[in-house]
């Protein structure tokens, strides 16, 4: 199975997450790679918008800014061909412990967008980057995208 991960991270926190995940889809067998989003300095326009093909399954993963999902994944969400039969995992990090700041409303968005593109979506979670359990954290969550 040939397995896209589709990232935007600024501070490094998603990509970290995104690498456990290429990991754990590597140790199955499966050819992983991660795919960057990247965008001008204002985060007004993107620069790099990865291709979702010629993946069997994608994940995208997107830092909370400002307690919703960050803008560069919001466009690059919004210009999203069809995604019809390709089950899709998502996640967010988010600095603060409680959900309710923003992780929620971010992974809610990230749904709406991809269903419209006819996406079949699998799973999904909030890494909060301050929890004292953030590493078991981390490793649910990876295990639960790959269900």
């Amino acid at each position: 199975m040939n397995i896209g991960i589709v990232v935007y991270s600024e501070t490094g926190n998603t990509k970290g997450v995104a690498k456990i995940l290429k990991q754990k889809i590597e140790a199955y067998g499966h050819k992983a790679r991660i795919e960057h989003i990247r965008a001008d300095k204002k985060r007004k326009h993107l620069e790099i918008a990865p291709s979702t093909h010629p993946y069997d399954r994608l994940y995208f993963a997107a830092p909370v800014h400002a307690f919703t999902l960050a803008q560069p994944m919001k466009k690059y969400l919004r210009d999203l061909p069809d995604l019809p039969e390709v089950p899709v995992g998502v996640f967010v990090t988010q600095q603060f412990r409680h959900k309710i700041f923003g992780g929620m409303q971010a992974l809610r968005y990230m749904k709406r967008m991809l269903k419209k593109r006819d996406a079949t979506i699998t799973a999904s979670g909030i890494v909060h980057w301050t929890h004292p359990g953030r590493d078991r954290i981390i490793d649910e969550i990876t295990d639960e995208l790959l269900k």
